[in-house]
């Protein structure tokens, strides 16, 4: 074979790029033969609080230990989201989902992702690589028919077409799943737990009661079947002589599992436990001793980026993510990465609009609904016993102190120091010693939301007609944005000296203007009611949206008792997340708001349905959870 002249080096490049990039038997065979596999074992439900290799009170979990053993313990490592569609939607793609549209759980419509964009699994098997899925997916965008090899719970790196072939492999777990803490009153009582429930350490927000400790128990015992999953993932690995030749992570998909930790944006909802295995061959991409702790902080917008450069494959630009381990990567400047970004939007029924930004020791919280309670029911949550409970002895009169908490509104800003204050119970936001750290991480967090651009200063009601092209619309509206979230930043202020912008603003032609505007003042509270008068008209406005946000303001400070006004939206929209949007305020109305202001459901005649509305009503109607409200049982054959 003649070697190219410089004439004819253009014409060989060109040839070469047409092999390397087109022929798939060149691909799988010969340019990633050479390469590190990949395992991802993921347990549902799970903060870093349940496990003792991370948090004192946690439960023993041997094999996860000898993982860390040989390889790295991730002591801050974060979900971006509290709840697994969005999780897995921010795995899957390396995006933040308030940017991309898929920060909603139980998506109402898929988002499409960017042009250009492909799922890290998609860009791993162009790189020659095997993927497999075993089973969970759980997205809120559309992934490409080439995600993965297979996706299924038979799904394997031992079906691979060779054995030369790199893999990546992802296996997800639901014995540690919110639904297996779904035990009824009968099991409470007959069924003994391996972990003595006198032994547990309940947090200080939780009531000490019987039914906590077992709830709590139960779960420790969870994380031992975990343990054992992870143990015999290691050793199918070891059996087919893979093990030294295979990265393993074992992480949380999210927090969770007991009251306050799925679905919320605390720590527990958020800091997942992240233990890599480093294998033998592959020592030198990792700047790390065996048995070392990674003080830095990683989310899960880097873990596909991380794979990909494991992989020596090329990170997409439109991922947001930055890898932690490989070519590129010290272990210096990984410790130095000390920020993670999270989002809290609606979970199933219960809608909601959070940020947070952790820095350090400190995580700042911004509430743009701070009326609303946790506790604000959600059905699926309230089958726990101890959810259940929990809300019977508030009823009662039966809690103190943090207990209280999860049932009371929330300021607009918290500010925890998570060392001192691990289960962020006392708010800083308030302590002039603190103002600094305030400040600065408020700041910090307004510039992040404004950059994306955040796309939940719109309601879902509307991002479900632009899903077609988020990110686009984004960046098409990234002024008015902008606009939106100054108004928000109003209620920071002290009341005069936002009163006129509000004004101005409750007036505006611009409809989502006057309705952040709204929403500005219910974040204010009574300090606003002199704002009563402004608003008032609101509730005729020609946006349903803006008449839930004026309805809202003004039963807030008992102007209006609004339940006619939104259930009149309920009945009259024909958009059905509007009439959720509606559905939430008018729950929050009749139990969490003093005084109360009770609704018959049987003034709820919605035109339009879906599972929201479904469970917002039989919750109403008194009526028992449905599993899955959409599906019409079937018939009973004769």
């Amino acid at each position: 074979m003649n070697i190219p002249t410089s004439q004819t080096a253009p014409l060989w490049s060109a040839i070469f790029a047409a092999v390397f990039t087109f022929n798939p038997w060149f691909t799988e065979q010969s340019y990633a033969a050479d390469r590190p596999n990949v395992v991802w074992i993921v347990s549902e439900d799970n903060s870093h609080h349940y496990l003792e290799h991370f948090f004192k009170d946690g439960a023993p979990a041997p094999n996860i230990e000898a993982m860390a053993a040989h390889g790295i313990t991730f002591d801050h490592a974060f979900s971006n989201a509290p709840v697994c569609s969005v999780a897995r939607s921010t795995l899957a793609t390396g995006c933040l989902g308030p940017r991309i549209g898929t920060q909603f759980h139980r998506k109402h419509t898929i988002a499409t992702l960017p042009q250009g964009l492909r799922m890290f699994s998609e860009v791993l098997r162009g790189a020659g690589y095997y993927t497999s899925n075993n089973s969970k997916t759980d997205y809120n965008a559309t992934p490409s028919k080439e995600a993965w090899d297979q996706s299924s719970r038979t799904a394997s790196w031992r079906k691979r077409k060779s054995p030369d072939q790199p893999f990546f492999h992802m296996e997800s777990h639901a014995q540690s799943h919110e639904s297996s803490l779904h035990f009824s009153e009968e099991v409470f009582e007959n069924e003994r737990t391996t972990t003595d429930p006198a032994s547990v350490k309940l947090a200080d927000y939780f009531p000490d009661t019987a039914k906590f400790r077992y709830t709590h128990a139960r779960y420790h015992d969870r994380m031992a079947v975990i343990d054992e999953i992870v143990g015999s993932t290691i050793s199918k690995l070891k059996e087919d002589g893979l093990l030294e030749d295979t990265f393993v992570f074992y992480f949380g998909d999210h927090g969770g599992v007991l009251p306050r930790g799925k679905g919320y944006i605390y720590e527990s909802g958020l800091h997942v436990p992240l233990v890599v295995r480093v294998p033998e061959k592959w020592q030198h991409l990792v700047d790390r001793k065996n048995g070392s702790r990674a003080q830095g902080f990683v989310s899960f917008i880097d873990f596909g980026p991380t794979v990909l450069n494991l992989a020596g494959a090329k990170v997409p630009e439109q991922m947001d993510g930055i890898p932690f381990l490989g070519k590129g990567t010290t272990a210096g400047d990984v410790d130095a990465r000390d920020e993670a970004f999270g989002y809290a939007d609606r979970f199933d029924e219960k809608y909601e609009f959070i940020r947070s930004l952790r820095k350090g020791k400190y995580q700042y919280i911004r509430y743009f609904q701070p009326f609303l309670p946790d506790g604000l029911q959600n059905n699926y949550r309230y089958r726990m016993l101890a959810f259940a409970e929990w809300r019977d002895l508030y009823k009662a009169g039966k809690l103190s102190g943090p207990q209280l908490q999860f049932f009371e509104s929330k300021p607009v800003e918290q500010l925890f120091d998570t060392e001192a204050d691990p289960h962020e119970i006392n708010n800083l936001a308030g302590n002039p010693r603190y103002a600094n750290v305030l400040k600065d991480l408020r700041a910090r967090l307004a510039t992040q939301l404004r950059a994306l651009p955040d796309l939940s200063f719109y309601p879902e009601s509307k991002l479900v007609s632009i899903m077609d092209d988020p990110v686009g619309f984004g960046q098409k509206h990234k002024a008015e944005i902008t606009q939106m979230a100054d108004i928000h930043d109003l209620a920071l202020l002290p009341f005069s000296a936002a009163e006129a912008r509000l004004t101005a603003a409750l007036q505006s032609d611009n409809a989502w203007l006057r309705y952040s505007a709204a929403m500005a003042c219910s974040e204010i509270g009574i300090k606003a009611a002199s704002l009563a008068e402004e608003v008032a008209p609101l509730v005729r406005d020609k946006s349903l949206t803006v008449r839930i946000r004026a309805a809202e303001f003004l039963g807030l400070i008992n102007k209006i008792n609004p339940q006619p006004i939104l259930a009149d939206i309920v009945n009259r929209t024909s958009n059905p997340v509007e009439a959720g949007e509606a559905l939430n305020s008018i729950v929050y109305f009749q139990d969490c708001h003093q005084p109360a202001y009770p609704i018959d459901a049987a003034t709820l005649i919605p035109i339009t349905t879906g599972d929201i509305i479904t469970r917002r009503i039989d919750y109403l109607n008194g009526e028992p959870y449905r599993s899955n409200p959409r599906k019409k049982q079937p018939k009973k054959k004769k």
